[in-house]
């Protein structure tokens, strides 16, 4: 065997004839090292709060109440004396067909009633000279009663040969045009009532409409006031679903405040339900996983070395936060950046937390 004769030789063999008995022998620089390896992350708060998760939806902007006026009898139109967009007022006159042919039933009815009122008076005299029976009489009575009917009616129908606005509003579409022939109840003219103001009717799905009730509070947004939002709330919900879609109709009421508005601009809804939850809010760059309304977070052990991995439930994402039902309680802190690189029980080094980097 051979053994190193110089002294320092010797002293390096001493230390590791030592450094062997004890186990073997640690750099000095392994600390230095190890935290090297560790994952930098930063951390963000939890957020706790008493919220709901928001319906979205889109829809159409509408008055409450727009009407299809049209004239009771068929006929040509006469006169269109509005134009689309025109304001009026309640009472004005608005179209009219053309008087002739309601005018001939008028005439027509009247002649009528007139002759029977001469047949009563005719078969009265007779039977009271005894050449009549009472008959004849109570015949000729039905037959003025019912002429009497016809020449009302004749009349009411004359006087819907026009078409008057039913309150103060505006016109929104113009749906025939003069000497045009119209059916009865076909519609002339499209209004819209200034009292009832506007809303947004929009559709929801099931899920969505038992979280709703009548008052809770919606946003709505338009391209025609991009940035500009309209304050609503739910105003009628319907109690069935539409046989076609399966979905429930909503109305919104919004003010318009002083923005100009018109009948068919689209909108988009956000409603807040006023029944709630306790949630947690945490920014969505926390969620290292989601599928559905399953996900997972980190948070750090209590010796805030290393990460430890959560399963969490998703109840909605709001904005750049995910607010979560389930699965952070008692957790502070969760880790923000360096999560994709994260396992359970990975060693992290925090670079700086939510009140470092807020100072």
């Amino acid at each position: 065997m051979w053994v190193p004769r110089s002294g320092a030789c010797a002293a390096a063999l001493r230390s590791l004839v030592i450094c062997l008995a004890l186990g073997g022998c640690q750099d000095a620089s392994a600390p230095e090292s190890a935290a090297v390896d560790a994952q930098p992350v930063r951390l963000a708060p939890v957020r706790r709060l008493v919220a709901a998760a928001p319906v979205f939806t889109t829809g159409t902007l509408a008055g409450k109440e727009e009407v299809r006026l049209s004239f009771k009898i068929a006929g040509y139109v006469d006169r269109l004396l509005v134009d689309e967009g025109a304001v009026v007022r309640g009472g004005e006159l608005l179209a009219t067909l053309k008087p002739e042919e309601a005018s001939s039933r008028v005439t027509q009815a009247r002649m009528a009633h007139e002759k029977a009122l001469r047949d009563v008076a005719r078969a009265e005299e007779l039977h009271g000279a005894g050449v009549a029976a009472l008959q004849l009489v109570q015949d000729a009575r039905t037959a003025e009663e019912v002429a009497r009917a016809s020449l009302r009616m004749a009349s009411f129908d004359a006087q819907h040969a026009e078409i008057r606005a039913p309150a103060d509003g505006v016109i929104l579409a113009r749906l025939a045009e003069e000497n045009e022939m119209v059916n009865a109840g076909v519609p002339v003219l499209a209004f819209k009532s200034a009292a009832q103001g506007w809303i947004v009717r929009a559709s929801v799905a099931d899920r969505d409409v038992v979280r709703l009730a009548i008052g809770d509070a919606a946003r709505v947004e338009t391209n025609a006031y991009p940035g500009v939002p309209l304050d609503g709330t739910v105003a009628q919900i319907a109690a069935a679903a539409s046989p076609t879609t399966g979905t429930f109709d909503v109305e919104i009421a919004v003010t318009p405040g002083a923005r100009a508005l018109f009948s068919g601009i689209a909108a988009r809804v956000k409603i807040a339900p006023s029944g709630s939850e306790p949630v947690a809010f945490v920014p969505l760059a926390a969620l290292a996983l989601g599928d559905g309304d399953a996900g997972v977070v980190f948070a750090l052990d209590a010796e805030r070395e290393r990460a430890r991995r959560l399963d969490v439930r998703v109840a909605f994402l709001a904005g750049e936060e995910a607010a979560l039902a389930a699965g952070v309680d008692g957790v502070a802190e969760v880790v923000t950046e360096g999560v994709s690189y994260l396992r359970d029980g990975t060693l992290v080094r925090v670079v700086a937390d939510a009140v470092a980097a807020a100072q």
